[in-house]
């Protein structure tokens, strides 16, 4: 470890590598260094906070975005704040139950991250680094933290913060990453669109094309053909499934949360509320459930937990729905077969998508103007297209988790090896960690994370522990701080 302090690494600077900053540098000691390293255009957005699209609202409300527990309106009284021109149609009585557009957020992890970077006197605390991170050589205790440029970073420990990774592959016609600029531009108003996908994100394309007045017909498809559901104002109801007692079996859970819900909805309530108890308990429920049922849940309810967890925001589901009840909007249940050029013309983007129906049926052959992925971020990582994934893969610093979901990471975010044993210098937060937490996207869980994570990565750096017991069921050149127009953070 270095004597001048401890050095960590954070790569990502989306919403989960900017809050483990944050709470690393208020944890740590005035000689120690961050490094927060981000390969974007922007620090503090990432992949669901970076559309430019006001229509693309949050899937929580308002009074649950808070970026810290013990300042649970904080995100809300920055909202109110905001300057008229900036606020883009909310109101300065935004209240907890307000839907804000999801670019206002990422302005919101900006400016905190600024404050905390400026406004308390830890500016040469945390460097911002605008590289790629494209491997981790070991050195000593620590890692050389090797970036596209080739400069080299020594650090004590790292925390992979990587956010979701979209599908690669794009082809004339056929868009894989759904979250890019160019998803909808350039499409003919009556050109039919098919999308391969029916949940949060194919709703933020049906959005983006009636935002540009798309007149033609959109067909969305999935093996379970379900909509995301609608958030509504409830009564909260107390926790009821408590993960010390809570049954082992994915059945057994599922009948207490039915059996629940008729008990609200004798007193009146919603099923929502319900839904809405789960939350501090989930990712304790999760860790607890044995391997084989965790992949029956994946097998057969999670398509509907999503639906039901991950709802859209009434603004945004009035339009789906309306696009639904007036027949431009289609949801099938079918997989995508083939997808071949309509013609051999240079300048012809047509293409033959062969829709397969899961019910059974012949299958039949669309034409389309465009394909647009939206099945969801690829959870694979064998299957990332990133070079510091693919470089961790082959030197066995990490390895899947069980399910596919992730990293395998022990409960207290530490990566596991090959071999099967945890580190105690690299470490995962977010979306990454889904096959140990399940839930790692809504920020109530992120935040949460973060707040365990900074304090563990401290204490394993100030006194080594003994070794962990993995408990797997598998046996860009420096930024100075303060160059605020070429990082782009807003300080207000």
């Amino acid at each position: 470890m270095n004597k001048q302090g401890r050095q960590i690494a954070i790569i990502g600077a989306g919403f989960s590598g900017s809050l483990l900053a944050i709470h690393l540098l208020r944890q740590s000691q005035p000689e120690d260094q961050i490094y927060l390293i981000e390969r974007g255009a922007e620090f503090g957005r990432g992949l669901a906070y970076s559309t430019g699209n006001p229509g693309h609202l949050l899937n929580v409300r308002a009074g649950n975005m808070s970026a810290f527990s013990d300042r649970p309106d904080d995100f809300l009284d920055w909202l109110r704040a905001l300057p008229d021109e900036e606020r883009r149609g909310i109101s300065t009585t935004a209240d907890h139950l307000t839907f804000a557009p999801r670019a206002l957020y990422g302005s919101y992890i900006q400016h905190i991250l600024a404050q905390e970077i400026w406004g308390t006197g830890r500016t040469s605390r945390l460097g911002l680094v605008a590289d790629e991170a494209v491997a981790l050589h070991p050195a000593g205790r620590g890692y050389q933290l090797e970036v596209g440029s080739g400069r080299l970073y020594e650090v004590d420990a790292v925390a992979l913060a990587t956010g979701n990774f979209p599908h690669g592959g794009s082809t004339r016609g056929y868009v894989a990453n759904p979250w890019g600029p160019d998803v909808v531009t350039l499409l003919d108003q009556d050109a039919t669109v098919l999308l391969v996908g029916t949940g949060l994100t194919m709703v933020d394309v049906v959005v983006s094309l009636l935002d540009r007045r798309h007149r033609g017909q959109i067909l969305a498809i999935s093996r379970r053909g379900l909509l995301p559901r609608t958030h509504a104002a409830v009564r909260p109801w107390p926790r009821f499934l408590f993960p010390m007692t809570a049954p082992r079996s994915i059945g057994a859970l599922l009948r207490a949360v039915r059996d629940e819900i008729r008990r609200v909805e004798a007193k009146g309530g919603d099923w929502r509320a319900v839904i809405d108890s789960l939350r501090l308990d989930t990712q304790d429920l999760w860790a607890g459930l044995p391997l084989e049922e965790k992949r029956r849940f994946l097998r057969h309810l999670r398509a509907w937990w999503d639906v039901h967890r991950h709802r859209m925001a009434p603004a945004v589901a009035a339009r789906v729905m309306a696009a639904l009840e007036g027949g431009q909007l289609t949801i099938r249940r079918a997989r995508l077969g083939r997808v071949t050029p309509a013609s051999a013309a240079p300048n012809d983007t047509e293409l033959q998508a062969e829709i397969l129906p899961v019910t059974g049926g012949r299958p039949t052959t669309l034409t389309v103007a465009r394909v647009i992925n939206c099945s969801g971020p690829v959870s694979d990582i064998s299957r990332v297209e990133e070079p510091l994934m693919h470089a961790l893969l082959d030197a066995g610093q990490v390895r899947p988790d069980p399910l596919d979901l992730g990293l395998d990471i022990t409960d207290r975010g530490a990566v596991i090896d090959r071999s099967g044993w945890p580190s105690q210098t690299l470490f995962a937060v977010g979306p990454i960690t889904k096959g140990a937490f399940w839930e790692t996207t809504a920020v109530p869980d992120v935040r949460r994370q973060c707040e365990r994570l900074a304090g563990h990565i401290l204490r394993s750096l100030i006194s080594p522990e003994k070794p962990e017991l993995a408990l797997s069921n598998r046996v860009g050149g420096w930024m100075k701080p303060g160059s605020v127009d070429r990082m782009r953070l807003a300080c207000r």
